[in-house]
C-alpha cells in the first residue's frame, strides 16, 4: 500500500516535470515573466513577477509578508505585506536571466531564481499590470510611514494610537494583506499576471495547489502558449525541491 502510494506519487511528479520550450503565439514586444525560487521560503518556494519593456528593460516584483512575524503568519494571521519592487537595465536583466541571480537594492530582492515561463505581451497589457500594483505598492508604504510614526512617537498615547492603526490597516480586507495561505508571494503574483493573461485568469479560477512550485509547474501543464526557460544551473537540492513539490 505504503509503495503504492510513494509509486502514485513519482508518477504525478513526472507528470508535471517542467520542460524547456518557446512560447507560442503570443503578441507584443514587451514580456512577461512568471518566475520561482524553488528553494525560496525555507524550502516551500518564492515567485516573482517581472516585466520587461519594449527596450529590454525589467522591473521585477516580489510580494512578502511585512506586519507579521512567521509564527503569526504560520497560524494564519493577516497582515500588510510589502511589495518589493526593482528595476534592471538591458543588460541586468540578460544577466539575471542567464544566471537566476537577483542582485538588486531593497527587501527581498537578493536571491537566485531557477526557472521562469514567459510570454509576450503588449504595450496595453503591460500597462494593465502595472497598475494592478499600484494598490500593493500605495498600501506598503502607507504602512511604513505609520510604523516610523509609531516607533518614534514619544507620547504613550499617541503611541497607542499608532499602534491600534497598524492594527486596523491588518485586519482591512479591503486591502490586498499578505496571508501566508490564501494571498502569499505566489497568489499575488499570479493576480498580476491575471491583469493580462485570460489563461491565469481561468487557473485561478481553478487553482487549488499551496505551494508556489506546484502551481507554477501545474499552470504550466494547462497552457501551450508559455515558454519554459532555466535560468543558470539549479543545485541538486533546488532540481528535488522543484521535482516533488507539486501540491
Amino acid at each position: 500500500m505504503i509503495l503504492a502510494v510513494i509509486i502514485c506519487y513519482f508518477m504525478l511528479c513526472f507528470s508535471l516535470r517542467l520542460k524547456e520550450r518557446e512560447e507560442q503565439g503570443t503578441q507584443g514586444n514587451h514580456k512577461l515573466y512568471y518566475i520561482l525560487n524553488a528553494d525560496g521560503m525555507k524550502g516551500l518556494g518564492h515567485s516573482i513577477l517581472v516585466l520587461e519593456d519594449g527596450e529590454g528593460c525589467g522591473m521585477v516584483f516580489s510580494f512578502n509578508g511585512m506586519q507579521r512575524g512567521l509564527k503569526e503568519a504560520l497560524l494564519g494571521k493577516a497582515g500588510v505585506g510589502k511589495m518589493s519592487v526593482g528595476h534592471m537595465d538591458k543588460g541586468e536583466l540578460l544577466d539575471f536571466l542567464n544566471t537566476g541571480n537577483l542582485r538588486l537594492e531593497g527587501d527581498q530582492l537578493q536571491d537566485n531564481y531557477d526557472v521562469a515561463l514567459y510570454r509576450n505581451i503588449t504595450e496595453e497589457e503591460y500597462k494593465a499590470i502595472l497598475e494592478g500594483t499600484e494598490i500593493y505598492i500605495e498600501t506598503g508604504r502607507e504602512y511604513e510611514e505609520l510604523y516610523v510614526q509609531y516607533a518614534s512617537a514619544k507620547d504613550e498615547r499617541l503611541k497607542a494610537e499608532y499602534e491600534r492603526q497598524l492594527e486596523q490597516m491588518g485586519a482591512n480586507d479591503a486591502l490586498p494583506l499578505y496571508r501566508i495561505y490564501t494571498h502569499n508571494c505566489d497568489h499575488a503574483a499570479r493576480l498580476l499576471i491575471a491583469c493580462a493573461d485570460d489563461e491565469m485568469r481561468k487557473y485561478n479560477q481553478n487553482s487549488d495547489r499551496i505551494t508556489p512550485g506546484g502551481n507554477l509547474k501545474a499552470f504550466a501543464k494547462s497552457t501551450d502558449s508559455w515558454g519554459v526557460m532555466r535560468l543558470g544551473n539549479s543545485t541538486f537540492p533546488e532540481k528535488v525541491l522543484e521535482f516533488f513539490m507539486i501540491f
